[in-house]
């Protein structure tokens, strides 16, 4: 039974990443909504963090995946398997993250 010690601990290192990522992405957004209305920014915010959860548990999924593949299919290295699945996986969480603010103004009606 192989050990299933570096898929958690990718997941968990790409969660902690990619939640500090969407707190700073959350703050930012809201010194970039500054001048919208209030209901216009808290529901840019809302959709936002929507998308940011979905594309934790999606990146913490790939983690954990890539990590375990990695580790008992191609027989790589536990570090240097847990090193790659972080880098893809928060790697494909930013991206999400950046998409989701860039879709979450116009969606909430700000010019």
């Amino acid at each position: 039974m192989p050990s299933k010690t570096p898929a958690i601990l990718s997941t968990v290192l790409t969660v902690i990443i990619l939640v500090v990522f969407a707190v700073l992405s959350v703050f930012t957004q809201m010194l970039v909504l500054n001048g919208a209305s209030e209901s216009q920014g808290m529901t840019a915010m809302g959709i936002s963090f929507v998308c940011q959860g979905v594309g934790v548990i999606l990146a913490g999924v790939l983690a954990w995946w890539l990590a375990n593949t990695a580790v008992n299919k191609w027989n790589w290295n536990t570090i240097i398997a847990v090193s790659i699945a972080v880098i893809a996986a928060v790697t494909l969480g930013g991206l999400i993250s950046v998409i989701s603010i860039i879709i979450a103004i116009p969606v909430a009606g700000i010019r």
